[in-house]
């Protein structure tokens, strides 16, 4: 299938209590949750052979799938073009990981990764689509942030901040 859902988020105003509802009533595990500044996010682990997630807080409560592209600008100027509204331009938010987020015409929040090669997954003609990363999320828009410039400037900066600490953590638990 082009373009597969491959990433979904759960958002909302507690995330501790939005963590424990859905380990509590699915059985999910995940990781420790990040501090309140990345709004306490915690990732699915042990998700196979369902898609990866993450459970944060954040803006108001959403849902969102993330749509796996090769091209993920071409797409969002697509969506664009046929009524969506960018919430989040595109951007590399890890060395492997790029995202961006647009608001359908009904409302709803939907996100596009950039399909990355994995390791060991040679590709052997054009149309083998590649796999994504699954490995950062961006943060939640507020309505009011949606079209405020300066808004998206912190979503950047905040995205890259995300990424900095994230390597420091890896390289961390490296040594």
């Amino acid at each position: 299938m082009a373009n597969p859902v491959t990433w979904f988020e759960i958002m909302g105003p507690d995330a501790k209590a939005i963590q424990k509802f859905y380990r509590d009533t699915f059985g999910w595990t995940m990781t420790p949750p990040t501090g309140e500044e990345m709004g306490f996010y915690s990732m699915l682990t042990d998700h196979a052979p369902g898609i990866g997630g993450g459970l944060g807080q954040g803006g108001p409560a959403r849902v969102t799938v993330y749509i796996e592209a090769a091209d993920p600008q071409k797409l969002l100027d697509k969506a664009i073009a046929n009524g969506a509204t960018m919430l989040m331009p595109i951007m590399a938010v890890t060395p492997e990981t790029t995202i961006g987020m647009f608001s359908d015409p009904a409302g709803n929040t939907v996100g596009l990764l950039k399909a990355n090669q994995r390791a060991g997954a040679a590709s052997t003609d054009a149309s083998t689509r590649a796999q994504s990363s699954r490995t950062a999320r961006p943060r939640a828009k507020t309505a009011s942030s949606r079209t405020s410039a300066s808004a998206k400037k912190q979503t950047a900066t905040r995205g890259r901040k995300t990424a900095a600490k994230k390597t420091a953590t890896k390289r961390a638990k490296r040594r």
